[in-house]
């Protein structure tokens, strides 16, 4: 079961109604540790190490639809599309349909050059608003932000059409033996045509999943030609051996949003 978290971010930014929504919606296991991700994110902007402070952030939704309800869920994003679009500190947003319609329905994901630029969007009252009714529009939602890595150097124009998704948890004491696999089969990944942009993140918060991982692609054909290939199927059924757990989705790209 995924943890909203994002709106919990909202919520250091000022947003009473946002903090209360996610108290309300977790129990008292999930909400023992929330100080601690407050606290993490209630940090002056001046104390984050340099690095943290410029690389690139990705704020990320994974959202079920209501029961018979995504045609009035597409109706309200309709309706905030602009709101959420507008501030001049966001670099991208772009939605994506589940391809096979299974769960979750719905990836989300909104780019920032550093986590000061995403806190600055996060705390801007529409905004707030916006993600704090988010509950009120979904049957399900978890939310994370992710800071990118530089394991991959393949990222040709975004946007791709196909997106495949790994949702990754690092071995318990294992996250450097993970990444100098990661190191060492790279190029193997990176290297087919069909491929178009491959890019890898780490939770910010530190807490599961670990690591996204995205592989764009053109069209559903490139997506299996890929995974067909030897190589990369050899990759694929070692993944098991080298995490603690792992999930894979692919998503198809919507147009909810102007500037995908």
């Amino acid at each position: 079961m995924f943890i909203v978290v994002l709106i919990a971010i909202v919520t250091l930014g000022g947003c009473d109604v946002a903090r209360d929504i996610v108290m309300d919606t977790m129990s008292s296991t999930d909400t023992a540790g929330m100080d601690d991700v407050m606290n993490t994110t209630d940090t002056d902007m001046d104390d984050l190490p340099p690095d943290m402070e410029a690389a690139p952030v990705k704020l990320v939704w994974l959202i079920d639809y209501p029961l018979g309800g995504k045609e009035v869920y597409i109706a309200w994003v309709a309706s905030v599309a602009s709101t959420l679009q507008a501030p001049e500190e966001l670099k991208r947003v772009a939605s994506y349909d589940n391809f096979y319609g299974e769960n979750p329905h719905r990836l989300v994901e909104f780019e920032f050059g550093s986590f000061a630029d995403a806190m600055t969007y996060l705390n801007r009252p529409d905004i707030a608003a916006v993600l704090g009714s988010i509950p009120d529009h979904s049957s399900e939602s978890s939310s994370y932000v992710f800071i990118q890595r530089s394991d991959y150097s393949k990222n040709e124009n975004p946007t791709r059409k196909l997106k495949v998704v790994h949702l990754i948890d690092y071995p318990l004491g294992g996250k450097a033996a993970y990444l100098e696999w990661i190191a060492s089969i790279a190029p193997t990944l990176s290297a087919p045509a069909d491929l178009k942009r491959v890019s890898s993140y780490d939770n910010y918060h530190g807490t599961s999943p670990h690591r996204l991982v995205e592989f764009e692609f053109d069209s559903i054909e490139d997506v299996n030609a890929y995974q067909e290939q030897e190589d990369i199927k050899a990759i694929n059924a070692e993944i098991p051996n080298r995490v603690n757990r792992s999930s894979q989705f692919t998503f198809e790209l919507r147009s909810d949003y102007v500037n995908e």
